[in-house]
């Protein structure tokens, strides 16, 4: 009673968003869940594969060095008698077996900017990889937070009903005494058995919801043994502080739209639209190259067939001209996409300032509602006191108790999930925010 009080004062009277630390048990579950998560370690494989992807676009300026040999067999060959020394001579101009080796060797010199606009992007890409990465990590860390401070709310419920069910058959004792004095009716002592075994199924299902909870950690943290090392922190519901004042929305939407990881990524793919567009205005530039090649082949008069070394040098100047405005479509396709990517930063800029807003708002009707009830379970508490001692007297029916024994049920079930509610608000304004975990 005395935390619930306090947590709702603090709420309603800070005029800052604080920062205490993690529980450390807490702390080490999501260190092992970094650890352990499958989804974490394919991003980290696609990262090495884009990092990859821009080695590779690097290459495209580099030397190409290669060896080739062949041999073929051409039957017929041009032949002609030609007089030599006063005589027809039938002279051979090719060899039926010609044959060629040579090392040859392809060098860009220029290509006007299409390798360093395709490098760019290709290092866009990787940074999107990374985000993701970095995205995974955030949302997997509330997660466990999550399933963390959900199976402290859980255990606290089973505590409620396992006192609901201690009271119920305390009850169903007393009335079975009176029945047997004649103060009672039967009917008494099967509502509160009635209530006995609604109060058990009840137990049952928060007790599923409780296993439910520590499958999901296991889950997320590989280790089946997750669950038993939750502390008393995950059952306090206090470990983030205070509610930021009503003024502080402008300054929380700000801060967040540098720091919210979903933004950032949707900033990414403006980024990745603006590559697109340099790499399109690119793409119909000339490209300037060296070759050469030095070998050994046949085929050179007069004799034919004897292998003679050989060398080639050149430059090559590659220019487009055209290819059925394939390249001014792209490029209008790339500034279509830039534009919807423009808008989709506006769109979520939108939505993470109603979401913040929203959540700020759930936050003051949450404490409010914890305020209220703290008056509201103590005086429940109290009914509850009378109509025990009341029935025992003789001056009550059982109806009458088992009234105040629901306000009482209602009243701390209330308290406890608008404490938990109240917690999920913090957890999900801090992950708005960008906070790390």
């Amino acid at each position: 009673m005395k935390y619930t009080s306090l947590i709702c004062f603090l709420f309603l009277n800070a005029p800052v968003w604080a920062q205490p630390a993690l529980p450390d048990d807490l702390r080490a579950l999501i260190g092992q869940a970094n650890t352990h998560f499958p989804r974490l370690k394919e991003q980290q494989a696609l990262i090495q594969a884009g990092e990859l992807r821009t080695d590779i676009a690097r290459t495209a300026l580099q030397p190409v060095v290669s060896a080739n040999a062949s041999y073929q067999y051409i039957n017929p060959v041009p032949k002609a008698n030609l007089p030599v020394n006063g005589r027809d001579v039938s002279v051979q101009f090719q060899p039926n077996h010609n044959g060629n080796a040579s090392l040859n060797v392809a060098v860009p010199i220029y290509d006007w900017g299409r390798t360093r606009a395709n490098v760019a992007r290709a290092q866009d890409d990787v940074q999107l990889a990374k985000d993701n990465l970095e995205l995974t990590r955030f949302n997997l860390a509330y997660q466990v937070a999550g399933a963390y401070y959900g199976i402290g709310f859980l255990q606290r419920s089973l505590a409620v009903q396992d006192s609901v069910i201690k009271t119920a058959t305390g009850n169903i004792q007393v009335i079975a005494n009176r029945l047997r004095n004649g103060d009672a009716l039967e009917f008494d002592v099967l509502t509160q058995q009635v209530r006995l075994e609604t109060a058990k199924n009840r137990k049952i299902d928060i007790q599923n919801q409780l296993d439910r909870q520590r499958a999901l950690l296991t889950y997320l943290t590989g280790v089946p043994t997750a669950a038993q090392t939750i502390g008393e922190a995950a059952r306090r519901f206090d470990g983030f502080g205070a509610l930021p004042a009503t003024d502080q929305t402008d300054a929380l939407a700000q801060t967040a739209q540098g720091a919210n990881r979903e933004l950032v990524l949707v900033l990414d793919r403006v980024r990745q639209a603006e590559a697109d567009i340099r790499s399109t205005q690119l793409a119909a530039r000339p490209s300037l190259s060296f070759s050469g090649a030095a070998g050994y082949r046949n085929g050179y008069l007069p004799e034919i067939n004897r292998l003679r070394f050989n060398e080639v040098a050149g430059v090559n100047l590659s220019v487009p001209l055209y290819a059925g405005k394939r390249y001014k479509l792209q490029e209008q396709a790339a500034q279509v996409n830039l534009t919807a990517s423009r808008y989709a930063v506006e769109t979520a800029n939108a939505q993470l300032r109603q979401n913040i807003e929203q959540t700020l708002a759930d936050m003051r009707a949450n404490a409010a509602r914890l305020q209220n009830l703290s008056t509201a379970v103590a005086q429940a508490d109290k009914a509850l006191a009378l109509a025990q001692t009341r029935l025992r007297n003789g001056v009550i029916t059982p109806v009458e108790l088992q009234a105040a024994e629901t306000g009482v049920e209602e009243a701390r079930l209330a308290q406890l999930s608008f404490q938990y509610q109240l917690l999920l608000n913090q957890l999900e304004l801090k992950r708005l925010l960008g906070e790390n975990l």
